[in-house]
């Protein structure tokens, strides 16, 4: 029997979302729009720096866009999520951006047990990092079963820490 690796579909069809490859457009309409939410604009992120992170080549870094498609069949761009695997005995969600008008709709669980299907035959942990000041990405993430492990201080910019997370799958 052989066993799937984990992220090697191009394409993942979820129930509120369709996660498809992250492209050049993707990543500036992306990018544009993160760079003026928190924590990214907190962080001093511009969209310039995000739009290259998003089109890095790294074979292990996996990048997709979110749509969200419509009874109509038109799909809007909600977000991205981008991940790397393996590391750390499981997998890094390096970058979880839902756009501020899709917040709240189950979207990011949805990723959260996507990222759970995917990294449970391989490993058993998934790790990511939430800024000390994202109260609400540390209660989303707190929800979807992560526990906060270490604080690591001005990781990404003088004077903001960053807090290692871990959720560990059965």
């Amino acid at each position: 029997m052989r066993v799937r690796k984990p992220f090697s579909e191009d394409q993942y069809a979820l129930g509120r979302c369709k996660l498809q490859p992250l492209g050049a457009t993707d990543a500036l309409i992306i990018a544009e729009t993160l760079s003026r939410m928190s924590p990214w604009r907190d962080l001093g992120y511009y969209a310039q720096d995000l739009s290259k992170f998003l089109l890095n080549s790294d074979p292990l870094f996996r990048r997709y866009t979110i749509m969200r498609y419509t009874i109509m069949g038109s799909g809007e761009r909600v977000g991205a999520v981008c991940v790397r695997h393996p590391w750390l005995k499981g997998t890094y969600l390096e970058l979880l951006g839902i756009f501020e008008p899709f917040q709240g709709m189950g979207v990011g669980r949805e990723i959260i047990s996507w990222m759970e299907l995917q990294t449970r035959p391989a490993a058993n942990n998934i790790w990511a990092l939430v800024s000390s000041f994202n109260n609400r990405g540390r209660e989303f993430y707190r929800k979807n079963g992560f526990t906060e492990i270490a604080v690591l201080n001005t990781l990404v910019k003088p004077g903001f820490d960053e807090i290692l997370i871990r959720k560990m799958l059965d």
